[in-house]
Formats: C-alpha cells, structure tokens, sequence
C-alpha cells in the first residue's frame, strides 16, 4: 500500500492549526490563574479569524494565523 504524503499531510493541517492556535490562550490561563473556560473561548475566537483569514488569501499563498 503506497502512502500519499500529500494527502496525509493536508488532512494533519486542521488539527495542527487547533494545536497552534491553543498553546497561547492555555499558557496565559495556566501562568495567571484564570479560567479555562475563557481560554477555549479565546481558542474559539483566534480559529474564527484564522479561517477568515485563509478564506482571503489569494490562491497559492497560505493565509491565515497559523500560515500553513
């Protein structure tokens, strides 16, 4: 069975992009004390305006926060 490492690799940017965005919003919640509730929420927001952000981008170029 031959592996297409495109594929795999396009279908491992979605839960890459999560991972990036939450390490910030988790970090600050762990170091100052405050909720985890408002870092999933914080996590919620940047994913909304990364996607803005990659839908807007011209074709060929990665857009968004996460920029891959």
């Amino acid at each position: 069975m031959k592996i297409d490492w495109d594929a795999l690799w396009e279908a491992c940017k979605e839960p890459l992009r999560w991972l990036v965005l939450a390490i910030i919003p988790f970090l600050i919640a762990f170091f100052s004390g405050i909720s985890y509730g408002w870092a999933a929420l914080v996590i919620v927001i940047l994913r909304i305006i990364d996607s803005y952000l990659h839908q807007q981008a011209p074709k060929g170029v990665a857009g968004g926060l996460a920029r891959f």
